[in-house]
């Protein structure tokens, strides 16, 4: 973990910007692991675990693509 090499799949070291296939791989883990433990405490909607990886992207995406911002926030009103 003290490497911080991209390939584990730690979401902790993915950085706000990132295009690493790697750091895709993380967050995605971090999702399905997160969901299945809600699935083996009986839950059929990963409703917390969708919203956290949208955050996520959503904060990615802003980075990428600023313009996405003001569509994100007019969409909203």
């Amino acid at each position: 973990m003290e490497s911080e090499h991209p390939t584990l799949q730690f979401s902790g070291i993915v950085p706000e910007e990132f295009d690493d296939p790697n750091h895709h791989t993380a967050l995605a883990f971090d999702y399905f692991a997160e969901s299945y433990e809600a699935f083996f405490a009986g839950s059929d909607v990963f409703k917390k675990q969708q919203r956290k990886i949208e955050e996520r992207y959503g904060e990615f995406l802003v980075q990428i693509h600023p313009a996405s911002k003001l569509s994100r926030d007019s969409q909203e009103e």
